[in-house]
C-alpha cells in the first residue's frame, strides 16, 4: 500500500457544531492538519480495535498453566525484565 503524503482533496460535511468550534479554535492555516491528525487518530483506534476483535479467544488459560495466579504472572514478568536487561547493549 502507497503511503503517500501528497495532500488529496476532498469534501466532508460536518455537524454544523462541529465547524463552529473547529473555526473558533483552530487557526485557519492549520485546520487541514487539524483535521487530518484526528482522522489518523480515529482510524489507528478503528485499526487496533478490529485487531483486538480478530484476536479474541486466542489467549486458552488451559495453554498457560504457569501463568496461573498472580505470583506466577510476577515472576513471569521479572523473568522477561530480567532478560530484556540481559540482552540490552552495555553503554562503555
Amino acid at each position: 500500500m502507497d503511503k503517500s503524503t501528497a495532500p488529496v482533496r476532498i469534501n466532508v460535511l460536518l455537524p454544523s457544531y462541529v465547524a463552529e468550534d473547529l473555526l473558533h479554535y483552530v487557526p485557519a492555516r492549520q485546520r487541514a492538519r487539524f483535521v487530518a491528525q484526528a482522522v489518523c487518530r480515529e482510524l489507528r483506534r478503528l485499526r487496533l480495535q478490529a485487531a483486538l476483535e480478530a484476536s479474541a479467544g486466542a489467549w486458552e488459560d488451559a495453554d498457560h498453566p504457569d501463568l496461573a495466579d498472580g505470583p506466577a504472572i510476577d515472576r513471569a514478568i521479572a523473568e522477561g525484565r530480567a532478560q530484556a536487561a540481559w540482552d540490552r547493549p552495555t553503554e562503555g
